[in-house]
């Protein structure tokens, strides 16, 4: 369902030049730019050499990131999604993760368009063919790919030491979580990404949300699968102990009423519990505070 990538920061200086004067040869004096090199998740090397002041997002985690920064006012498009922010949704669109507008984010003129999942090859060739640099971020096999990602939008904003403070303040939360929860028992836990006539999605054992589920004090009862992709069959058999939902779309509700949902234990005991489900899937600033709710729906005697 996704593609997982790592993520490589290389800075660097571009190196100063000699000209030759006419009848003489003499060095001239020149000015030595820093510039910027990502090596991002396409394993693409991309170089802006400066600090970008004008920037797209085309993804929540990063218009999220952008604003935690405090660098809001460069941000001149976001998508449909980026809902946070409310300052957020004062920016012009330019339309989906998947197809976003190629005409709408060259009028925006950016030094940088800054992608996530779900962006296409595709979008990339199209921005690529207008000389608009593009980097894409997507380190989500980990949870500590958050942080990579929070330092590469540092580099590339020029907000270096607010990339620095935001991540410091982010593992003092977790750290928090860590030992609030340690020693105590595991119950099974189901969280429910999606369900119904598409299928069953949930975190498999090898995404960064499975890594927030250890670390809040829980047992996923999908760590032995991989992407996120699941089963009800699975869930029913399983039988977990807790379920956790997104508080949105009424999805309790729906859940509380789907056929072999409403048989689960969890359901029957009350134990069916909302959460802001962008706080967890969204792997941007806020990630630290979803890890914190969730340990709270486990381990409530804990805080």
């Amino acid at each position: 369902m996704r593609k997982f990538f790592s993520i490589t920061i290389l800075l660097y200086t571009i190196v100063s030049f000699f000209a030759f004067a006419e009848g003489e040869r003499e060095i001239q004096p020149t000015v030595s730019e820093t510039g910027i090199t990502i090596v991002d998740s396409y394993d693409r090397t991309v170089t802006i050499e400066k600090a970008a002041a004008r920037v797209v997002s085309i993804a929540p985690s990063v218009t999220e990131t952008i604003f935690a920064l405090g660098m809001g006012d460069i941000l001149k498009g976001r998508t449909d999604y980026c809902d946070y922010p409310s300052e957020a949704q004062n920016i012009p669109s330019i339309g989906s993760l998947r197809e976003p507008d190629i005409e709408a984010i060259a009028e925006l003129n950016p030094d940088i368009v800054i992608a996530s999942t779900h962006f296409t090859n595709e979008s990339l060739e199209k921005l690529t063919a207008l000389s608009i640099p593009v980097v894409v971020l997507a380190d989500q096999d980990s949870f500590e790919g958050v942080y990579h990602t929070i330092e590469n939008i540092g580099h590339l904003t020029g907000s270096d030491e607010a990339g620095v403070a935001l991540i410091s303040s982010m593992k003092t939360t977790v750290n928090s979580v860590i030992d609030a929860v340690k020693g105590k028992e595991k119950p099974s836990i189901y969280y429910v990404i999606g369900f119904g006539e598409y299928g069953d999605f949930t975190a498999g054992g090898d995404t960064f949300i499975h890594q927030i589920i250890n670390m809040a004090g829980g047992n996923n009862i999908a760590s032995g699968i991989k992407g996120w992709s699941f089963s009800l069959e699975k869930i029913v058999d399983s039988d977990p102990d807790i379920l956790v939902c997104s508080k949105f779309w009424d999805a309790k509700k729906s859940i509380i009423e789907a056929n072999g949902y409403k048989d689960l234990r969890a359901v029957k005991n009350n134990n069916l519990f909302e959460i802001d489900n962008n706080m967890l899937d969204r792997q941007g600033p806020r990630l630290a505070e979803g890890l914190n709710a969730l340990a709270k729906i486990l381990h409530p005697d804990a805080f």
